[in-house]
């Protein structure tokens, strides 16, 4: 299977950990995996003239624009990162995985049957955050034994006003593998909707999400998400 992995090319821990998570993923089985250049504020004017896409209303998104929060276009830039993913796979016709540069796995990989989205790590994403996540650990089944897939469920709920709410949330996006179909209904949602911060984004009210139990992936370190703007 082919799995992305999205690294700032001019950092130096970045590089590490992705080439960390390179070789975790040959190890266990993924063997076509790559490096991909991730985009970032300084890059992001490219790719603001190609889409023309506008925050979806009243989302997370759509508060940082109007606000002129200095978070805004850090996280276009990882929206759009995975905007070349979902059309990757849609172009291939094939399902992929992404992941960011701090994700490593764990776990042989043994292709799971899913719908559209696969969370790869859920009980290391619940737990590595010490803010919001970890606070909806409690919430979900996480058995660790036998393998299986299922369904999203939590406390963790998109809960702006707009048709998203009540969704949950993908609880970070640090290892998912999507589907062609998947990946054509997300950017379909795009086009119709807007964009909103990644993690807001893909929620189940605008794809099915499931999530693998025991998980493939963790975190090589601390939160080095390619979310945090590295230039």
């Amino acid at each position: 299977m082919k799995a992305n992995i999205i690294y700032i090319e001019s950092h130096t821990k970045s590089s590490e950990a992705a080439n960390n998570c390179l070789q975790s993923c040959k190890k266990f089985g993924i063997i076509d995996a790559e490096l991909v250049s991730g985009i970032t504020p300084a890059s992001l004017s490219y790719f603001e003239e190609l889409y023309h896409i506008k925050p979806m209303i009243n989302s997370r998104a759509y508060a940082y624009e109007t606000e002129q929060q200095p978070m805004y276009h850090t996280k276009k830039s990882c929206f759009f990162n995975h905007v070349l993913f979902w059309e990757k796979v849609v172009d291939e016709n094939e399902t992929m995985i992404f992941l960011e540069h701090d994700a490593v796995c764990i776990k042989e990989y043994d292709y799971p049957d899913f719908d559209e989205v696969l969370v790869l790590n859920l009980d290391a994403a619940f737990r590595h955050n010490k803010n919001l996540w970890k606070k909806h650990a409690y919430s979900y089944i996480y058995k660790d034994e036998q393998t299986a897939v299922r369904p999203l469920v939590s406390s963790l709920k998109y809960w702006k006003e707009n048709k998203f709410k009540g969704g949950y949330l993908i609880p970070g996006t640090a290892a998912y593998a999507i589907t062609p179909k998947g990946a054509t209904r997300l950017l379909e949602s795009m086009r119709m909707e807007g964009w909103d911060q990644s993690d807001f984004f893909i929620n189940t009210k605008n794809v099915n999400i499931e999530y693998a139990d025991p998980q493939y992936f963790a975190f090589s370190g601390p939160n080095m998400s390619t979310s945090k703007g590295f230039k």
